[in-house]
C-alpha cells in the first residue's frame, strides 16, 4: 500500500507535466507571471499550477476511500498506472482551459478597443490573423 500523501504528490507531478507540455502550445511561451497592456498573464508558473490541480482533484473525485485516523484511507489506495496517464491527460486540458479563458479576456479587451477606433485594414488582418497580445496590440495601435 503506498502512503496517501505520496501518491497525492505523484499525482500533482503529473498534472504538474501535463500543465507544463501545455506551455508551449499557443503563444504563452515560457515567461513569468506579468501584467501586459492591463492584462495578467498568469505565465508558466500559472498553467503549472492549475494542471497540478486539476490532476489532483480529479483524482480524488475517483476515488471510493475515505479517510480514517492519521490521514489512512479505507479501503487502501492502490495507484494505477492509468490513474498516472489520466492526470497528465487533465492537467494538460486543465491548463489549457486556464490559457483558453485568458485569450478570452484579452480577445474582449480587444474587441473593446477596436470598436472605438477608425477602421484600419491592417490592424484588422493582424487582429484575425494574430495571437491574442498581437491583436489587442494592433488594436492599441489604431488611429
Amino acid at each position: 500500500m503506498h502512503d496517501l500523501v505520496i501518491d497525492l504528490v505523484i499525482i500533482a507531478v503529473c498534472g504538474a507535466v501535463g500543465g507544463f507540455v501545455n506551455v508551449f502550445i499557443g503563444d504563452s511561451g515560457l515567461h513569468l507571471p506579468t501584467i501586459e497592456q492591463g492584462i495578467f498573464r498568469p505565465g508558466y508558473m500559472g498553467v503549472v499550477i492549475v494542471g497540478l490541480v486539476a490532476a489532483v482533484g480529479a483524482w480524488l473525485a475517483t476515488q471510493t476511500s475515505s479517510l480514517t485516523g492519521n490521514m489512512t484511507p479505507s479501503p487502501p489506495v492502490a495507484l494505477r498506472l492509468s490513474e498516472l496517464s489520466t492526470a497528465i491527460i487533465v492537467g494538460f486540458g486543465g491548463a489549457r482551459w486556464f490559457k483558453s479563458e485568458a485569450e478570452t479576456t484579452i480577445f474582449r479587451k480587444t474587441a473593446a478597443v477596436a470598436a472605438g477606433k477608425s477602421a484600419d485594414s491592417g490592424a484588422a488582418a493582424t487582429i484575425a490573423s494574430g495571437t491574442a497580445f498581437e491583436a489587442l496590440s494592433a488594436a492599441n495601435r489604431m488611429p
